[in-house]
């Protein structure tokens, strides 16, 4: 009887786990029945991401057609549009600079968000007003990072796999799918770039005389070079003045064609082309589409089709570099850059240097620096990635994982262990290297007898007075200081321990 009713309770306690598992397949079976609510901001997020989801949701496009996201401001009923999605795809906070602020107010995974461009290292921001010829005020558009990464099909690539791989996270039951519309999609983006490469490689023209700077991904991803030049736009005519000058600059670099972001109408186009002889041409850098364009079933890849059919008109005519109105650029030699007169130098304390600080010698080794040397061998041309990174290996190479500085005692750590001490401060020396630059070492020592390898220190940022350090390379030694100043090829560098390494490469990037 009691092993009947044993068996019998082996049984309804099968038939339970069973169900239990039925219930649960049945549950994951209905999430990926229910079709997924996502909402983006501008269009190539909308665009990217319908390619991705597929028939797994609907996508909507948050910032009205034809609108400028720049300048958009979402209103209270587009937030809770947002809030009652489930996922929220945006570029930057760069380009939708109100996103951190909003989604403050949003509770977690309330939509969850997504940024498309995560794990991708920005160029540096131009600093100069960005004019984007729409009711602005005076201020015009500024970024500290240029945000416009999709105007290149290599950069939308990354983007889109960014998305893919965010989406995934989020709904593991939906991978397949995203996987298989991604790869499609990606496929296409991959035939746009080849066609970009084959088309723009033999470009007996670099040089694109732009509306604003918008291109600048596009320029140092197909070996171009963007010029873009102030006071243009398709709405309002240029004073006499300006039209003089326009005149005289397009003469004397042979200018063909200036590059509008959309048609400029007819009466200032015959103005700049009468006065200046140049003609005008759409490169749309796709921040939006009209509902027209999209109705025709123009898309990314329609219109960036079209731009290098744009493009060719230019890259097609032979012709000497074109130079920015106000003649070729040259490097500033500020005090950052290593120039400075002696007297300019004042003497420095250790707690210039205090904090806790990381090496970014492991963020070589795993690969965080990769798009830091990718963009320094397509800036400067003179070496590849993996000689960049060859380079700086042998620059940031140290076993000193962490330091940990006070005003009077520096705490080396390796492998968890400490090799702290107290140091006074030795003086500063002026190098002056091979380039014409100079730099300056801040010397300090410390009189324990057991601090071997860490006898003699010295540190240089660029910084020649007594500020806040944000970064800073060191040099350490047990011979003397002197010995110190030979060291030219190793130069360990940190960063404050609180930044990611995201940040940190971001921050380098800045810095070219």
């Amino acid at each position: 009887m009691n092993k009947k009713l044993s068996l019998g309770f082996v049984g309804l306690l099968t038939l339970g786990v069973l169900g239990a598992c039925g219930n649960d397949d049945q549950s994951a079976a209905n999430e990926q029945d229910e079709s997924l609510q996502i909402m983006t901001t501008f269009y190539p997020m909308y665009d990217f991401t319908e390619n991705i989801v597929g028939d797994e949701g609907d996508v909507e496009l948050l910032v009205p057609s034809g609108n400028e996201p720049h300048d958009y401001e979402p209103s209270a009923r587009d937030i809770a549009e947002i809030t009652e999605s489930d996922a929220f795809v945006y570029h930057n906070e760069n380009m939708e600079t109100w996103v951190p602020e909003a989604s403050e107010g949003w509770q977690e995974n309330e939509p969850a968000v997504i940024e498309g461009t995560e794990g991708i290292t920005l160029m540096p921001g131009d600093e100069e007003e960005h004019d984007h010829d729409h009711d602005h005020g005076e201020e015009g558009h500024s970024h500290e990072f240029d945000p416009h990464t999709w105007v290149s099909p290599q950069m939308a690539v990354k983007e889109v796999e960014s998305i893919k791989d965010q989406l995934v996270e989020l709904y593991p039951e939906r991978q397949e799918a995203f996987e298989t519309n991604a790869e499609n999609y990606i496929s296409q983006l991959e035939d746009l770039d080849d066609d970009y490469t084959e088309t723009l490689e033999s470009a007996q023209q670099k040089s694109f005389v732009t509306q604003h700077a918008a291109f600048g991904y596009l320029a140092l991803d197909y070996d171009l070079n963007q010029v873009p030049i102030a006071g243009l736009s398709p709405d309002q005519e240029p004073s006499p003045s300006r039209l003089a000058e326009l005149k005289e600059y397009v003469s004397d670099n042979d200018i063909n064609y200036i590059y509008f972001e959309e048609n400029a109408n007819d009466k200032i186009a015959r103005t700049l082309a009468d006065e200046t002889g140049v003609e005008l041409e759409v490169l749309n850098p796709l921040e939006s589409l009209t509902d027209e364009q999209m109705d025709n079933g123009e898309d990314y890849i329609s219109v960036m089709e079209d731009n290098l059919a744009a493009l060719e008109k230019t890259t097609d005519i032979a012709g000497e570099e074109i130079q920015p109105e106000e003649g070729p650029q040259e490097e500033e030699h500020t005090v950052y850059n290593g120039y400075f007169e002696d007297e300019e130098v004042e003497d420095r304390s250790l707690s210039d240097y205090a904090g806790d600080w990381q090496s970014v010698y492991p963020l070589l080794e795993d690969g965080t620096l990769d798009q830091v040397f990718e963009y320094q061998s397509k800036l400067n041309q003179d070496q590849s990635p993996q000689e960049y990174k060859e380079y700086y290996e042998t620059g940031y190479q140290t076993d000193v994982d962490e330091i940990k500085i006070t005003d009077n005692s520096i705490n080396f750590i390796v492998d968890g262990e400490n090799h702290e001490y107290e140091y006074e401060y030795e003086g500063y020396e002026i190098l002056d290297y091979e380039g014409g630059n100079r730099g300056v070492r801040y010397n300090f020592e410390t009189q324990d007898e057991n601090a071997g390898e860490y006898k003699y220190v010295q540190f240089s940022d660029h910084s020649i007075t007594p500020t806040e350090s944000s970064h800073f390379h060191i040099f350490f030694g047990g011979e003397s200081q002197e010995d110190l100043y030979d060291q030219l090829e190793n130069w360990p560098t940190y960063y404050p321990e609180d930044m990611t390494k995201e940040e940190i490469a971001q921050e380098m990037m800045a810095h070219e």
